[in-house]
């Protein structure tokens, strides 16, 4: 039982990492304060010739889009004084593709998430059982938290060094590791979707996601393990009084 008391120790704290990575997506990638303030520094709207209530709207349908919301992005709008369609076939085509990632994501995330919480309540079951002492089902938390963290780290931080050194690359291996074609080749002189998000946007989206992603797991990591050295600290003070 202790080898599978420390297996469901990872496993639950791996489901705390998928939370805190999918909620830090989901909070950044749809926080409009975030791309209302990046609009204004690239001056977004001008540059496609669009008016800011546009670029919104165009920028509503895109999200709503994603989180299912409505059923296309088919969004009329006048661009360099002509009313046309913002999104040609292939930013169309794309969407699709994204929508589906996002989806995808989000249900791999709550499947880890469920089974964490599922380890957590094994962890629980067997201790109430006597099957472990406390401790040992406390120790299974905190070496499932120290494993875990030592590859979180060695992935985040990579991750991280590569994004700052060369973050075309490491966007553009991103749409090949995740993508099947080629449909996020846009050409910045034709597509709009292109202009709304270049370069500079995603890199800052990216980055908000790594720091949220690292404070939370972070602050999570930090408050259990020191409850449970706390624990074992007076454990042994109530050991040495007797």
């Amino acid at each position: 039982m202790e080898r599978s008391s420390r297996i469901a120790g990872i496993v639950a704290v791996v489901g705390i990492l998928a939370a805190c990575l999918f909620g830090n997506i989901d909070f950044h990638a749809f926080n409009l304060s975030y791309y209302e303030s990046e609009y204004t520094k690239l001056n977004t709207a001008e540059s496609i010739g669009m008016s800011n209530e546009a670029l919104f709207e165009a920028t509503d349908a895109l999200l709503s889009y994603i989180k299912g919301n409505r059923e296309d992005i088919s969004c009329v709008q006048e661009i360099n004084g002509v009313e046309r369609e913002v999104f040609d076939e292939r930013e169309t085509a794309h969407m699709v593709d994204v929508k589906a990632l996002y989806q995808n994501a989000g249900n791999v995330c709550f499947l880890l998430t469920a089974l964490g919480i599922a380890s957590l309540l094994f962890i629980f079951f067997i201790y109430k059982k006597g099957y472990v002492s406390l401790e040992k089902a406390l120790l299974s938390l905190k070496d499932g938290f120290r494993q875990v963290t030592l590859a979180f780290v060695i992935v985040v931080s990579f991750l991280v060094f590569y994004a700052l050194v060369d973050f075309n690359r490491f966007w553009t291996v991103f749409h090949e590791v995740f993508f099947t074609n080629d449909l996020w080749l846009l050409d910045p002189r034709v597509s709009v979707m292109i202009n709304m998000f270049p370069e500079e946007f995603f890199f800052g989206m990216v980055m908000r996601i790594a720091l949220g992603f690292i404070i939370c797991y972070a602050a999570i990591t930090f408050i259990s393990c020191y409850g449970i050295r706390r624990y074992f600290k007076k454990a042994n003070l109530i050991e040495k009084d007797n």
